[in-house]
Parts: C-alpha cells; structure tokens; sequence
C-alpha cells in the first residue's frame, strides 16, 4: 500500500489540526514510508501528477482544487482515491454564502472517491453519503493537564466560533442577559474567533470581551480558568472545541446537532439541549453545580484514528 496524502498542514484551523496530528501519528509509526504528505495549496505541477504513477491511492482531506485535480487523475490511471470529510460545503452555504465552484470540488471528490471519511454518524446522514463511507471520527490529545477547580472562575463561559451565525453565540448572549438580570449572576463570557453577521450584536453585551482570532494558548488559558463550555451551534460535524474544553476539566453543553455527541455520554457535566429554553435550564444546572466535573467518552486517541485510516487504505 503506497498512499499520497492530500491536506492542510499549515493553517492550524480544525481540520488542518487533524491533517497535521494524523501524518505527526503517521510519521511516528511503522506505516510511515508507506504515506507521503502533499500541501493541498501547492499549485499542480507535471512531478506531482507523477506520483499518481507512484502510488495504491491518493487521499484528499476536505476540499481543494489540487486534491479535485488529483482524484480525477487517479481515478482516470485506475488508482484508488478517499476522502475525508470535515463538513459540508452542501450544507455550510446554507448558512453562509459558499463559491459555486468549491462546491463542484466538492461534488467532483465524493462522486470520484472509493470511500468517503465523514468525521461523525450525523455529518454522513445530513450530507446524504451513506452508502460509500466510513465514519472516522477526529482523535483528542491525552489528557495530561492538571487542572485544580480553585483555578476555575466560577462565572466565565469560553465561546469558539466568533460571530459566524451559525454558531448561534447571540443566542447565548441573549440567555446569559437574562439569567444574569433575573437571578442576579455575573456570568462572563470570553469569545474567540473570526467576526461575523453576529459580531456587531454581540459586542453590545457588556460581560463579553470578544478576543477575535488568537493562539491556541490564549484559548487554552481561558479553557482552563472557565466553568462552562459552550458549543450551541446550528450543526458542528465534529467539534474539536469540545474535546479540548474535556480535557480542561469545563462542563460542556452543546446543542443536539453536534457530531461529537454521539462518542460521549450525557450527564450533569455534559448535557444537550434542542432550545434556548433548555439552554438556559443547562446554564443555570452547570453553574450551581459545585461538584466534580465527570465526562465519560469513548473518543480516540489521535494513534487509533491512524489506525483506522490506514485499515481503510489496506482493504480499497
């Protein structure tokens, strides 16, 4: 099995993060010579068609006109090709506007691929890709982060996603105001992420302190001083936040449509909600919550979802 490897190592977004802990799994095992990593944004040149000549399969993660480019003409050599997908440029332009052209790549690779990696059950069923895919979902990083409760602040909600809509981080703005005003709780809010249709509105609440786009160590840092976690989005394939906010030790809620929902158990320290009724329900339950935060999950480790992908190379 010889497999070229098409991703995003370099922006350090969500899926470019799962692009680079995949090939660092990858490099560290004994499969290493056997994938090689090609920079999805590498502009198409005759030595890289070449490797198609070189290679079992060539897998694309996410969408890109090199990976398009590249599944067509392995397809058209007779090679094998995979995809994994993220998310849906399908469903994203639903919420917000989406090149018609990304969208053919898109079409293109799921049409092209032998089997497509959906990163969760929920992001293959609303995406329709059913009868050809395997559900891999994206792996945690161990938890070896001591966090002591007396380093939580009792009254901070960390927020990732900015003011995209959907997000649906005004929503939460709106419920934190009137639990705040009607049962006298300073709760604050520390928002990351890039500016949105939201943005403007959400920076009218005075207990958010909108921080934009910062380094993982600045989330990091708020992560760990926060009691609560949020994620109330409209649909999340996956949700790498919320693994993170686990292992820094914060009770989670996150709305019914968020894929990472089906590896991890529901319970007082992790509750899903469908509305804004019940969000507040959960907001008030986590924050008088004084007891320890347990969140059972069966989430891989970054090794086993290599495992799983390399399975899926070896039996095309």
């Amino acid at each position: 099995m010889k497999v070229l490897y098409v991703g995003d190592f370099i922006k350090g977004n969500g899926p470019s993060t799962v692009d680079i802990c995949v090939r660092d799994s990858i490099e560290k095992s004994t499969k290493r010579d056997d994938v090689d990593f090609l920079q999805s944004t590498t502009k198409p040149s005759f030595s890289i068609f070449k490797k198609i000549f070189e290679i079992d399969s060539v897998h694309v993660s996410g969408v890109s006109f090199l990976g398009m480019l590249l599944i067509v003409f392995a397809r058209l050599c007779g090679k094998k090709s995979t995809m994994t997908m993220h998310g849906s440029l399908v469903i994203e332009s639903q919420f917000k506007k989406v090149s018609l052209y990304r969208r053919i790549f898109e079409y293109i690779q799921q049409k092209l691929a032998n089997q497509i990696m959906p990163v969760s059950s929920l992001l293959a069923e609303k995406a329709k890709i059913n009868k050809k895919c395997t559900v891999i979902p994206n792996g945690k990083n161990e938890n070896n982060i001591n966090i002591i409760s007396t380093d939580k602040n009792n009254n901070l909600i960390t927020l990732i996603g900015g003011g995209r809509r959907e997000k649906r981080h005004l929503d939460i703005c709106e419920v934190i105001q009137k639990i705040n005003n009607e049962n006298g709780f300073n709760i604050q809010v520390n928002l990351f992420g890039e500016k949105g249709v939201d943005s403007n509105k959400i920076k009218t609440f005075d207990f958010v302190k909108d921080f934009g786009f910062c380094d993982k160590d600045t989330v990091f840092y708020s992560l760990a001083r926060s009691r609560i976690f949020i994620q109330y989005s409209e649909f999340e394939p996956f949700s790498l936040a919320v693994a993170d906010a686990i292992n820094y030790g914060c009770y989670i809620i996150t709305s019914n449509l968020v894929g990472i929902n089906e590896f991890i158990t529901e319970s007082d320290s992790y509750i899903i909600v469908n509305n804004k009724l019940q969000l507040e329900t959960a907001i008030i339950s986590q924050y008088n919550n004084r007891e320890r935060v347990i969140i059972d999950n069966n989430l891989l480790t970054w090794e086993q979802v290599t495992t799983k992908y390399i399975k899926c190379w070896e039996t095309l």
